[in-house]
Order: C-alpha cells, then sequence, then structure tokens
C-alpha cells in the first residue's frame, strides 16, 4: 500500500465514525480534507469581506430589486 492510499485510508477510518453535530466538526473536517488533498487550508477571516474569498462562514449579503440589504 503506498503512502497516499494508506492516507486516504486514516482520514475515512477518522471520520468514519464521528456522529456528532455536523456543525460541531465540518471546520476541521475540510482543514484536514484540504491537507490530504494538499491544498491550502482556508485563510482567516477579515472584517473587510472583500478579503474573505477562502474563509469558513464567509458573510453573504443579498440584494433585492428594491434596494433593501
Amino acid at each position: 500500500m503506498d503512502d497516499i492510499t494508506a492516507s486516504v485510508e486514516t482520514f475515512l477510518a477518522r471520520w468514519q465514525g464521528a456522529d456528532g453535530r455536523e456543525r460541531a466538526n465540518y471546520q476541521l473536517f475540510l482543514t484536514e480534507l484540504a491537507a490530504l488533498l494538499e491544498l491550502p487550508a482556508p485563510e482567516p477571516a477579515s472584517a473587510d469581506d472583500r478579503a474573505n474569498a477562502y474563509v469558513f462562514e464567509r458573510r453573504v449579503g443579498f440584494r433585492h430589486g428594491d434596494a433593501r440589504h
């Protein structure tokens, strides 16, 4: 078994038994998944939403046709 296969199997075994609430685990799960896929981890959120391209829980604004936010 190669290192990649072993890493994937370890990741799957770790998360297969996770039965906690989804919101309690999603950030840790996604951070570990990004590491497994050799992707950068999400950035810390900034007060400036324009800088929050790759963060958890990015604020989303909705504009309505009558200019309400």
